[in-house]
């Protein structure tokens, strides 16, 4: 189903998949490992990575930014340089929930701000992700696989998104906003 989108983001060395050499497209996605897609030098300019953690985190700090990213973790520096590009946010508790699977609208507004779409209405409160999954909508960029707000995203679904902004591909069909629930 995303075997284009795969392949695209695998020979432009987006993706990598698993050390057996399989990439499991239909596997759920967590927060840590979206954000270790989404920083990605094809993707962003990432030349001040290694940089962020010792710029932004003092010797003696634990954790990077929230109270569950360990500054030794595999993804402290992904987190790092994500929330220091206003990438990403956590949750009002402080918290990112690295292990926790991301779900669209989450994902949607990552991948809005990675590609530093123009969301003009900054909604807030329970509604807040609408401005972000309108403007994907608008550019064709949700595979018809999303039915739901809260649906949690596959490998597959993320490479698919990705994919078509990347390469600017407006032809496929997508899941308008009005039809996701």
């Amino acid at each position: 189903m995303y075997f284009e989108s795969i392949e695209y983001l695998r020979t432009n060395n987006v993706l990598k998949g698993y050390l057996d050499g399989t990439f499991k497209p239909s596997a759920r996605i967590n927060r840590a490992e979206f954000v270790q897609f989404v920083v990605n030098p094809l993707i962003l300019d990432t030349n001040d990575l290694s940089d962020c953690i010792p710029s932004n985190i003092s010797a003696s700090g634990s954790t990077v930014f929230f109270s569950d990213v360990a500054v030794d973790s595999w993804y402290a520096a992904n987190v790092c340089f994500a929330k220091m590009r206003g990438l990403i946010d956590g949750y009002p508790n402080g918290t990112f929930r690295p292990a926790n699977n991301i779900n669209f609208v989450e994902g949607a507004k990552i991948i809005a701000n990675v590609f530093s779409l123009e969301i003009e209405d900054n909604e807030t409160g329970e509604f807040w992700y609408r401005p972000y999954v309108k403007h994907l909508s608008d550019l064709d960029a949700i595979p018809v696989s999303i039915t739901r707000f809260d649906q949690i995203l596959t490998r597959g679904e993320m490479a698919e998104m990705v994919f078509r902004l990347k390469a600017n591909r407006q032809d496929k069909a997508s899941a308008s906003f009005s039809a996701i629930k």
